[in-house]
């Protein structure tokens, strides 16, 4: 694998201990470095406080997903030390050829024999997809097991809609201080009832209802409740269904099964699916090749976690899609943070979650590699050229009370214009108008000219305004020379 520095930042997953690693390498602080005959595994002793130095080593034997190890007693993986061996090698240090240690031949066995237990699974997944098999069939011992799991989610969603209920008779303007923490003990217990996307939601009301308390603006809170009233209905409807599909055993409906696949019902409960489960779905794609658009940190308050979010272009089926990676607030130590991506992602297996515009999807095994002038021509074909076509599509998604408000679109830009007021518009070959909102970083769309942006492919985030003024937010602008990144 080639070593770079963007490499090495995207191993580090933070710029901390990237900055810690390349401190490290500059001051020589490795007594020894060594690398293996086949080259695919940098191992040495850093010298670190103590007496005894720290063996550190990182395993390229899948060059997709290097491993690192550490005897230091930090839990942050990779360590500092481990990237400091990548730098020691990206500065062209000497590693001398030595034989790898028997502890680490044991892991890589296990490791492998991991590995090709997957690949069989999905391989054995693909094929039954392919064939039009269906998964393997409910035993009536796991249907039993199904229902019991159901009737404990039917029974929090009741209880959330009671404590809903409670709040509307109340007022958003009686959540003071004293009832919110009341409420929150009650919400506290759906954690008991697996709808911990139920349980979020209701913690996210709470908190706009504090906040429109202090400032008297419940615009918030009032969207925050109609999107739960419809969360319940929709959840408790679609529960009745999966409980009822799931006692006709072994004659199984397929309505609950058809909502699970083709809506975010599921999802926004919070239900956790495996990746196995996804595979038998037939929601995976193999040999799919991503590039990474836009990536931005945000704090969840209500789930006490980070989200690391990227948006991702598909040139295998042209699609946009999300990745999340969740960090609770009292496990940051343990969980590597995501970073921007600037190579071309191939992943082995892509697995594609239950939803509707733009799904969240997610992957183990991936390749990189520099992203080719081919692979950009590939991008732009992405980009939608009937505007009023996309206009319609994004309206009809707004109007569904559960689906995402904020859905990403690739517009193939024929004009470029802005008015005296210096806001910016996009226009199709049919003279279709699309109005563009700055983001974050809105100073670096007013710098593009008409000749980087005309012609080429924009990718917006849709919102409304207060005034039901639909409106796209530039993040990336794909050229047939490079992505220019709105927001990273």
């Amino acid at each position: 694998m080639k070593i770079t520095e963007d490499v090495i930042r995207l191993f580090a997953g933070s710029a901390t201990v990237a900055a810690n690693g390349k401190s490290l390498a500059n001051k020589g602080s490795f007594i020894s470095l060594s690398i293996n005959q086949e080259a695919n595994l940098l191992f040495g002793l850093c010298q670190g406080s103590g007496k005894t130095p720290y063996a550190c080593s990182v395993d390229f034997a899948e060059p997709d997903k290097p491993i690192a190890r550490c005897s230091c007693p930090s839990r942050q993986i990779p360590c500092k030390h481990a990237v400091g061996l990548l730098f020691c090698r990206l500065h062209n240090k000497t590693f001398a050829v030595a034989e790898i240690r028997e502890s680490v031949v044991v892991k890589r066995e296990k490791l492998k024999a991991r590995a090709e237990k997957k690949a069989d699974f999905a391989q054995k997944a693909a094929e039954e997809n392919a064939a039009g098999n269906t998964p393997a069939p409910l035993t009536k011992q796991r249907a039993s097991a199904a229902v019991k799991k159901c009737r404990a989610q039917l029974t929090g969603l009741e209880l959330a809609e009671k404590i809903l209920h409670n709040i509307v008779k109340g007022g958003l303007h009686s959540i003071d201080r004293h009832n919110e923490k009341l409420y929150a003990e009650q919400v506290k217990e759906l954690g008991n009832y697996y709808i911990v996307g139920v349980q979020a939601a209701l913690t996210d009301l709470l908190t706009a209802a504090a906040e429109g308390q202090k400032s008297q603006d419940f615009t918030q809170a009032v969207r925050q409740l109609s999107y739960l009233h419809a969360l319940l209905q929709k959840a408790q409807a679609h529960m009745q269904n999966r409980i009822s599909d799931l006692e006709s055993f072994p004659e199984l409906g397929s309505s609950a099964l058809q909502a699970m696949l083709h809506s975010t019902i599921e999802e926004r409960m919070g239900t956790a699916w495996k990746l196995s489960e996804l595979a038998q779905h037939g929601l995976m794609l193999q040999n799919t090749k991503l590039i990474q658009l836009a990536f931005r940190v945000y704090e969840d308050e209500a789930k006490k976690e980070f989200v690391d979010e990227s948006v991702w272009l598909s040139l295998t089926d042209r699609q946009i899609y999300l990745s999340k990676n969740f960090r609770p607030f009292k496990a940051l130590k343990y969980i590597r943070a995501e970073d921007s991506v600037f190579l071309l992602i191939e992943p082995q297996e892509l697995f594609i979650y239950p939803g509707d515009k733009n799904p969240r999807i997610r992957w183990d095994a991936a390749t990189r590699r520099e992203i080719t002038a081919e692979d950009l021509v590939e991008a732009q074909a992405a980009g939608q050229v009937d505007f009023a076509a996309v206009l319609r599509e994004v309206k009809n998604q707004l109007r569904a009370p559960l689906a995402d408000k904020n859905p990403f679109v690739a517009l193939k830009v024929a004009k470029l214009g802005q008015d005296d007021a210096g806001r910016c518009y996009v226009f199709d070959s049919q003279d279709t108008v699309i109005p563009l909102i700055p983001g974050q970083f809105g100073h670096l769309l007013r710098r593009l000219s008409r000749e980087q942006a005309e012609g080429q492919v924009l990718v917006c985030r849709f919102a409304q305004n207060n005034e039901s003024l639909l409106y796209g937010e530039p993040v990336a602008l794909i050229t047939d020379s490079a992505v220019i990144r709105f927001a990273y």
